[in-house]
């Protein structure tokens, strides 16, 4: 099958899909996360709920309150702590989620966040230099997503708001893991927070790499959530070395013919990991391909 003949190449009418085009779960988390925020802001409970719903060893855990493992992913510290959090569920948690499909990205996004809480708990359990004093945020399921992403597209490149420095999207996972682990290591400050960042990233890691859960999140993108069907959801990766690109029969482009494996290889990329895994290089190859 040439370019030409994918659906995915077709020239289309009207407007294309937006970036949560198929992603309603992060446009729900969105929703629920500033919802819940205005709420508490605007009737003025904001402490009330911070006090039911954040998650706490003494309550959540030798108190039985299991719920706070869940609510406590909803609630924000602040304004900036929820615009930073919201940013990037809606930049990569679209892009995971399309990975994942609805389902199995909402128990994903939520058993990272139980980790991240976990990974916090674990910290203040071991050092007696840290209080109990409580945990919120949604970053525990945003750091499983910045880890998938970043195995999914390592190369994707990201545009940064502060500094404005633009990062593939492995060196930037590394960067902020690295940070985190220095602050844990040091004590420095939010040193519970970070270790909820980091209970999160390992959680969203061992999720897509251990065939067995990466198995059991496939059975939840399926109708039903039953039978393991032929194929996973979300195969794994071919790597370049085991794919071979072949020229094919396809209409006159003004690419040549040393260039057509190239094309091929590209369209299965989007394919496989959506346009946002494009270089500016690859885009510009599929742009001159599409010119007869």
């Amino acid at each position: 099958m040439g370019y030409a003949d994918r659906d995915y190449f077709r020239e289309t009418s009207g407007r294309p899909p937006g970036r949560l085009g198929g992603a309603p779960v992060v446009k729900w988390l969105l929703i629920v996360n500033l919802g819940v925020f205005l709420v508490a802001l605007l009737l003025d409970f904001r402490e009330a709920s911070e006090e039911f719903g954040k998650f706490t060893i003494r309550e959540g855990i030798a108190g039985g309150q299991v719920w706070r493992l869940i609510t406590f992913q909803f609630l924000h510290g602040g304004g900036g702590h929820l615009l930073f959090n919201s940013i990037a569920i809606y930049f990569f948690g679209a892009f995971v989620e399309q990975q994942l499909r609805s389902r199995a990205f909402l128990v994903f996004y939520l058993l990272c966040g139980v980790a991240g809480a976990l990974g916090y708990a674990a910290l203040v359990s071991i050092s007696d230099a840290y209080r109990d004093v409580g945990v919120v945020g949604a970053s525990g399921g945003i750091f499983g997503i910045l880890v998938v992403a970043a195995m999914i597209a390592p190369d994707m490149r990201v545009q940064l708001l502060f500094p404005p420095v633009t990062l593939t999207m492995r060196l930037m996972a590394i960067l902020m893991l690295g940070w985190g682990l220095l602050v844990v290591v040091t004590g420095g400050r939010n040193a519970g927070g970070e270790a909820g960042h980091l209970g999160g990233a390992l959680a969203g890691f061992l999720l897509w790499k251990v065939p067995v859960l990466r198995g059991l999140l496939a059975n939840l993108s399926r109708p039903g959530g039953r039978g393991l069907g032929k194929r996973l959801a979300f195969p794994i990766r071919i790597t370049k070395s085991e794919k071979r690109y072949e020229k094919k029969l396809r209409p006159k482009s003004s690419v040549s013919g040393a260039e057509a494996g190239e094309v091929d290889r590209i369209l299965d990329k989007i394919n496989e990991h959506g346009l946002q895994s494009l270089t500016a290089e690859e885009r510009e190859l599929l742009a001159r391909a599409g010119r007869k």
